[in-house]
């Protein structure tokens, strides 16, 4: 799939093609598993350009041309954005302590002061035991660095909770920032999460790939997270994170 418009420059998804062996261009066959191809399109290039998604027998790919990349955000600049978001030391409202995003060095894993956000108004929280109006709350804190409370709300993220400043009903997902820097559209700093995975990265991206269909199976098609392939929520892909201040 070649893009209509620059992948750094407000892109616009394309169409997907099929690239025969001796590079011409058709239409995509009615599945898969067809034996006669699409139409021949003459008027369309095979030629990759910035930004293009190459499907290799299930294995989506993305082209980036070297003098994109070299005026695309880098590591580096992924590493200063979360060291601006944590230091404007965003808190959980309910447990009243600092939130921080884990190094991108370390492996992805639940961290005591990682944010978590309900997906369905974008507040984002610390990991805490509230479950909604009508629900009892442990007597007891969980305390932050026991792993096994972690791991336990980590999978508990994957239900519908309420959250408490606003009454919305939602999942909630620990939040992790995008990691491969070459799948962001602009320099942006990390303001969205996709819907259901929370991975964060900034307006410009979700947008783009909220937009951009990845084949799957024999014949559909569906937006999905850049950084892990969870298929996208269909009604609202992406969500605005609003962070709590520090308090004074």
């Amino acid at each position: 799939m070649r893009l209509k418009t620059e992948f750094s420059s407000s892109p616009k998804p394309g169409v997907w093609r099929e690239i025969s062996v001796c590079g011409n261009v058709h239409a995509l066959r009615v599945s898969r598993a067809a034996q006669s191809k699409g139409q021949q399109l003459m008027d369309e290039s095979q030629v990759l350009t910035d930004g293009s998604l190459i499907d290799l027998c299930g294995v989506t790919l993305l082209w980036r041309s070297a003098s994109s990349l070299s005026c695309s955000p880098g590591p580096d600049h992924l590493e200063e954005l979360r060291v601006q978001l944590n230091a404007a030391r965003p808190h959980c409202p309910v447990l009243l302590h600092t939130l921080a995003f884990p190094s991108l060095d370390e492996p992805e894993s639940h961290q005591p002061r990682q944010p978590w956000a309900y997906l369905c108004c974008g507040h984002v929280h610390g990991f805490h035991p509230w479950r909604g109006r009508g629900t009892a709350i442990q007597q007891e804190e969980e305390k932050e660095d026991n792993k096994e409370d972690l791991l336990k709300g980590a999978k508990e993220g994957e239900k519908e909770r309420e959250c408490p400043l606003c009454r919305a009903r939602g999942l909630y997902v620990a939040l992790t920032m995008g990691r491969e820097s070459r799948l962001y559209v602009d320099a942006g700093p990390p303001s969205h999460a996709f819907v259901p995975c929370g991975h964060v990265c900034s307006e410009a991206t979700v947008v783009y790939w909220s937009k951009t269909p990845l084949p799957c199976g024999a014949n559909s098609f569906y937006p999905a997270c850049p950084f892990c392939l969870k298929q996208l929520a269909s009604d609202k892909p992406y969500v605005r994170l609003i962070f709590q201040g520090a308090p004074d």
